[in-house]
């Protein structure tokens, strides 16, 4: 699908009071594919300008630029998150990616330890969520940011709404740090950096952590440290907390566990305790909980209790299989760093 020329997004622009119709994508002059795969995707310029606080003539012309790319629609429909667990967890707890954290750890261990201490996030979490979204800034992704955040923004409805607004929050990120538009690149959902933050987060989250007047994701470690870790304080991770637990359901009705799970964010420990659920620890009653499932390789389903530390994780990315990537990926390189650090101390050597 061609993207939309100066022509069409100009006569888009006039016909509709500056909304950007791609449901009428045929009244333009594409062909009826090209509007069935739009359809739906209503986007006001204005409005999204106003929201982004920015020219609309900067998302006009930053339209023109863009490219829709189908690839990136088919790669939305099959995301990795719809894989079950034993499959999903073994595309990121491997041995080279724990050995990989290991040594990112020790390479950053300064920043990653000032993070810690001004705020307030585990060094171990830092590194995991690096090294699941890019294998510690290795394979930050190869789209064009701009023709990624184009194609879901305006031509993907079910996300239109959300995928527009970062359109619009690139437009503004690029032009603060002074970015060629279609210079950028990263993963086919419009992320950036070793990192992975969307605009959005990368306007609200993105810090210069290394003091040099600038905010780099792509090739500064200690501003993507600091970012990653302001982005978890800024969606309430707590140190020292805890993540998840396994819970114990023997006995427990199959609806009782599905009745549980519907819940949320809404169950409380007391809940748990009350359904015949428990953990090798006693949960604060002070929180709220989540109670999840995961499928394993034999067909039966391992049940875990997720804690605010976990919600927060989630955040980052909404699936609990990430969530649950991200931490036991943190639990190998804590464990792996200590042991060096140990034998390190042992011997009198430097890791």
């Amino acid at each position: 699908m061609p993207k939309l020329n100066k022509l069409t997004a100009s006569l888009s622009l006039l016909t509709s009071g500056h909304t950007l119709v791609l449901a009428g994508a045929l009244t333009l002059g594409l062909t009826s594919h090209q509007a069935t795969a739009a359809s739906g995707a209503e986007i006001d310029i204005i409005e999204l300008a106003r929201y982004a606080n920015i020219d609309s003539v900067l998302l006009d012309r930053a339209i023109t630029q863009a490219t829709y790319q189908q690839k990136i629609i088919d790669a939305m429909n099959r995301p990795y998150e719809g894989k079950p667990w034993y499959m999903y967890r073994k595309l990121f707890i491997t041995d080279k990616r724990i050995k990989g954290g290991i040594d990112f750890y020790l390479a950053h261990e300064q920043e990653l330890l000032r993070a810690q201490q001004e705020l307030g996030v585990a060094p171990e979490v830092i590194c995991a969520i690096i090294g699941v979204e890019t294998f510690y800034g290795q394979n930050m992704g190869t789209w064009k940011v701009l023709d990624a955040l184009y194609t879901l923004g305006f031509h993907y409805p079910k996300r239109a709404s959300y995928f527009s607004k970062e359109f619009a929050n690139y437009v503004k990120l690029a032009t603060r740090e002074g970015w060629e538009l279609t210079s950028v690149k990263g993963s086919y959902a419009g992320a950036m950096g070793m990192g992975q933050f969307m605009p959005s987060s990368y306007l609200n989250f993105a810090i210069d952590f290394d003091g040099d007047q600038h905010v780099n994701l792509f090739t500064n470690s200690t501003d993507a440290v600091g970012s990653v870790a302001n982005y978890f304080k800024g969606h309430g991770w707590v140190l020292g907390g805890g993540v998840m637990y396994p819970a114990h359901v023997a006995g427990v009705p199959q609806g009782t566990l599905d009745a549980l799970m519907k819940k949320e964010w809404n169950l409380t420990p007391a809940e748990l305790v009350a359904a015949g659920v428990t953990t090798k620890v006693n949960l604060s009653r002070d929180q709220n909980v989540r109670l999840y499932s995961f499928e394993l390789e034999d067909g039966s389903y391992d049940y875990q209790v997720g804690l605010n530390n976990f919600n927060t994780i989630t955040k980052y990315n909404k699936s609990p299989l990430y969530a649950r990537a991200v931490y036991e990926l943190s639990e190998a390189i804590a464990q792996g760093y200590a042991q060096i650090k140990q034998q390190s101390g042992a011997t009198g050597k430097n890791p």
